[in-house]
């Protein structure tokens, strides 16, 4: 059992660097979200690019403190914009901020709903110790997205943590499908056959 929450850290961790790298780049208006469609939204209400390092003065938190204080100016004037939503979310689920993470994501949900938003949301979830919250997260993003694997895996782990083996079991074999050859998936796949 703490095998598969160390590798679902890891994962979400390594998910939110990723994610993270994109968040403080300087197209991040556009849509960070990979394999997303952008999401157009009217350019007087898209954020403003993060700015130059130089201008913060060197420092890399004031680029992130500047980088928040635009994300929430912008929903001041649209309360509704669905990439400054995600983006302050996944700010904050970067550093860890996991309840003022998902009050972001469950808003940027009600304006638009997106299997990668739904998995950071179970992420989330998970982090803040509601596994049935994060398992119908999980659950939803990967009947609204059957090719991502990441809603697979996390939803196997939740299963896993609350003792529905058999369960997790199953989802893992559909995992093995999709990624028959992935270190993370046969760690799994290995950990849950030891539990019969």
């Amino acid at each position: 059992m703490q095998k598969e929450t160390i590798i679902f850290t890891t994962c979400g961790f390594l998910l939110g660097l990723t994610l993270g790298g994109l968040v403080i780049g300087p197209k991040i208006a556009q849509s960070k979200l990979a394999g997303a469609a952008p999401v157009s939204a009217p350019e007087s209400a898209a954020p403003a690019a993060t700015p130059p390092v130089g201008a913060a003065g060197g420092n890399p938190m004031a680029a992130v403190q500047q980088q928040l204080a635009t994300l929430k100016a912008t929903l001041e004037k649209d309360p509704k914009n669905f990439d400054a939503l995600v983006q302050l979310g996944d700010m904050y689920m970067d550093a860890a901020k996991f309840p003022q993470a998902i009050e972001y994501l469950d808003r940027a949900l009600a304006v638009h709903d997106d299997a990668n938003v739904r998995t950071d949301l179970g992420i989330c979830y998970k982090q803040t110790g509601q596994p049935a919250s994060a398992l119908a997260e999980f659950e939803r993003a990967a009947s609204m997205a059957p090719d991502q694997w990441q809603p697979l895996f996390n939803q196997a782990i939740v299963l896993n943590d609350l003792h529905r083996t058999d369960e997790a079991r199953v989802v893992a074999a559909k995992l093995q499908q999709m990624k028959p050859n992935d270190p993370d998936v046969q760690k799994l796949l290995t950990s849950l056959a030891a539990k019969q």
